[in-house]
């Protein structure tokens, strides 16, 4: 062992423990290569390592190649050849050993390390210390205790979203935090915790730093499941996403999608990472700088595969700016989009760059919460329309879909439920006969009528399309084949305005609105002007979202339904289409591979899907058998454009829009984010109690151990001795 020589120096000064530890490591014992003596030209002398254990007091320093007393090092340091500078003269060495030796200092060094911990005063102090620690270890245990209640309060409020502190200073009758008084709730039946808040000071200002720290514990130990996740997987995909605080301030939340491994079966995980102000700007490098810094910390970098910007705050003009930007840092990192996803975020962003069209969206989502928010309105909608209005989701397109088809089917009988609710005021409060107006002046205007209608065919081949991308994605050529029927579709509707108009005519007729077809030029113009539009948005956003859709042919080699059909004839195109990701792997053995699997009547019958195929290679242990084609399955599910990501993305998004929706970006902190938002992780770390509790002590402790106050009366008796 290699001990150093100046803290066999500082012996005295150190306390029992550390001093019965010296000791019980021994004399250090290294070659001393350096220690030579020289006559004339040739060395005739040089250190052998037989001399220690001729000499059991013997010992030597590696760094300046010196021998020492071990004894008289530690209890009496008054030779300063033996004890000091050390000795180094060979020459004269077996003169020196004899005369130190035989010196009284030396005698009664060797006595006192013989004899060290056995003297009354020695056994006394070890008793005492021994006491010490059987004091500490259990008051340590009863606090790790306390603490398990502590952990399992701050994860409660964070999984649910709820705020440590409460609302406002003395809204709560005892004055005290919700972390506080859920503490007290805790108590009622758990008489330790109850012993504890008696006489802690939990509800002090100290409270509030103190479950700070305990949930970026928390926090941490997600961060390093993710971290460990990641660390196996051969490839990640990053999402960026724009979601906006309750001041309405736009931000970034980063998600990272790899497959993970788990016993005899992988998994499809999509992980989120941080929220990012990005309101103040919105540019490509300050996007990319935090994107990349994301990337980082998780060192995942020289993994990434694919990037994606669905809905992100980035502006158009400057999204193929950072693309670039991490491209430079990955060449391999392809610009992507969900496909079926990619069907929504099209229709969103057409109509988000409209002010008109972004205002109908709107109001159509309001009505549907208007009755919601009341189980009184909620009831005359049943009694009246004998249905409820659908929800509609900011990612879920065929959800407005529905909901406009709804307020167009039962147009004329939500006027009348809006009519009841405004001749009866006095059996409905402000808000609802306001509110109840306002919407029947929307449904009784002709641009309300327009909007409905204009979507209306557009509504029709989006669904069609996001219901095949869902299914279709890996059958490439058919899924292009539909995507450009559809751009075609589009652009075929905007030489028919005049039928368009004509519809619209009639439609308001029926619903009895005058000003449908009737009116100045300059109006028709508007409505002519606004109808173009809105196609042109939508065939642009088509054109730019499958741009690259021709890239992920390779995505063809993994589509289960045709491995008989590929077992007779491969396609060595889509191997080919490989090229952009050909670093990771070695396509002749990856051919092979799949032929082998293509060939397999087993796998033909009980896989379905590459996911199904990857768990079944898993659970058979036959990755290692077929390699290069489990790193492709891998690549194909980590990649965000199959279906598997459709509702796990959009699960992810809406915790991510709840989170932040109801907090301002000041009042936000990650730690309560990421565990809200990795509320299923959390649930799964939590499993193995014991670990999960001792991960975010150790955490917790490590960060608040340079302070001395107490944490929430928890003294800082947690660690054992």
């Amino acid at each position: 062992m290699d001990v150093s020589i100046s803290k066999l120096k500082g012996f005295s000064k150190l306390d029992l423990r550390a001093k019965r530890e010296v000791v019980a490591n021994g004399r250090p014992t290294p070659e001393l290569s350096g220690l030579q003596q020289a006559t004339g030209q040739k060395a005739a002398r040089s250190f052998q390592t037989a001399w220690y254990s001729r000499k059991d007091w013997l010992c030597g320093c590696a760094s300046t190649s010196r021998l020492h007393c071990f004894p008289c090092l530690l209890f009496s340091p008054c030779d300063k050849v033996w004890t000091k500078s050390g000795f180094c003269d060979l020459k004269n060495l077996s003169r020196s050993l004899a005369r130190h030796e035989s010196s009284t200092a030396h005698i009664q060094s060797q006595i006192a390390l013989k004899t060290f911990g056995r003297s009354e005063v020695d056994l006394a102090l070890e008793e005492q210390r021994r006491l010490h620690i059987s004091t500490h270890n259990a008051k340590v245990k009863e606090n790790r205790e306390v603490l398990k209640d502590l952990i399992n309060a701050a994860c409660f409020l964070a999984k649910q979203g709820l705020d440590f502190r409460g609302n406002e200073k003395g809204s709560s009758p005892s004055g005290r935090s919700n972390f506080v008084e859920l503490l007290h709730a805790f108590a009622g039946k758990d008489e330790r915790l109850a012993r504890h808040l008696e006489t802690s000071t939990l509800s002090s200002s100290l409270s509030d730093a103190m479950h700070e720290d305990l949930t970026e514990a928390i926090g941490e130990v997600i961060r390093n499941d993710i971290k460990r996740e990641i660390s196996a997987a051969p490839f990640v995909a990053v999402e960026v996403v724009e979601t906006s605080d309750v001041t309405n301030e736009a931000q970034i939340s980063v998600v990272l999608r790899y497959v993970a491994k788990r016993e005899a079966a992988c998994d499809v995980r999509e992980a989120f990472v941080g929220f990012d102000d990005v309101s103040g700007d919105q540019r490509a490098p300050a996007v990319a700088q935090y994107v990349l810094g994301a990337l980082e910390k998780y060192e995942c970098l020289e993994k990434l595969v694919a990037q994606t910007y669905d809905g992100a705050a980035v502006t158009s003009s400057e999204l193929h700016g950072l693309q670039a930007r991490i491209k430079e840092k990955v060449p391999g990192a392809m610009s992507t989009h969900c496909h079926a996803h990619t069907v929504n975020l099209m229709l969103l962003h057409s109509a988000k760059c409209m002010p008109e069209c972004r205002a109908f969206f709107k109001t159509a989502e309001g009505l549907g919460t208007f009755f919601r928010a009341s189980t009184e309105r909620a009831r005359l909608l049943d009694d009246v329309i004998k249905r409820r209005l659908p929800r509609a989701a900011s990612l879920r397109w065929s959800s407005s879909s529905r909901l406009l088809q709804t307020i167009s089917t039962y147009h004329s009988d939500l006027r009348a439920v809006f009519r009841t609710m405004s001749d009866n005021p006095d059996s409905w409060d402000n808000d609802t006969v306001m509110m109840a107006a306002g919407y029947d002046r929307w449904l009784s205007q002709a641009s309300t009528c327009f909007f409905i209608l204009a979507y209306e065919d557009i509504f029709s081949v989006a669904d069609a399309l996001f219901s095949l991308l869902q299914n279709k994605v890996l059958d490439s050529a058919f899924c292009w084949a539909r995507i450009c029927d559809t751009i075609g579709f589009v652009d075929r509707q905007r030489q028919d305005f005049d039928s368009f108009h004509e519809r619209f005519g009639k439609k308001c007729a029926a619903l009895e609105m005058t000003d449908g077809v009737q009116g100045p030029k300059s109006v028709m113009d508007e409505r002519k002007r606004l109808f173009y539009n809105i196609l042109d948005n939508v065939s642009l956003q088509l054109k730019a979202r499958f741009d690259h859709f021709g890239e992920l042919a390779f995505f063809g080699l993994v589509d289960c339904t045709k491995f008989d059909e590929m077992s007779q004839h491969f396609d060595d195109a889509k191997l080919q289409s490989l090229s952009t990701y050909a670093r990771f792997f070695d396509l002749f053995r990856l051919k092979a591979d799949l032929i082998g699997l293509y060939s397999s009547q087993t796998v033909r019958d009980e896989c379905k899907s590459p996911g199904q195929l990857l768990s079944f290679l898993a659970q058979k242990d036959l990755t290692q058998t077929v390699p290069e084609a489990t790193k492709l399955l891998q690549l194909v599910l980590t990649i965000p454009v199959t279906p598997t990501s459709v509702e796990r993305s959009s699960c992810a998004l809406n915790r991510m829009k709840a989170y932040s929706r109801d907090r301002s970006h000041r009042g936000r902190l990650s730690s309560p984010a990421i565990i809200f938002i990795e509320a299923e992780r959390l649930l799964r770390l939590r499993e193995d109690k014991e670990d999960f509790y001792n991960k975010v002590t150790e955490i917790f402790v490590q960060k608040r151990r340079d302070l001395s106050a107490d944490a929430g009366g928890i003294k800082y008796e947690l660690c054992y001795l």
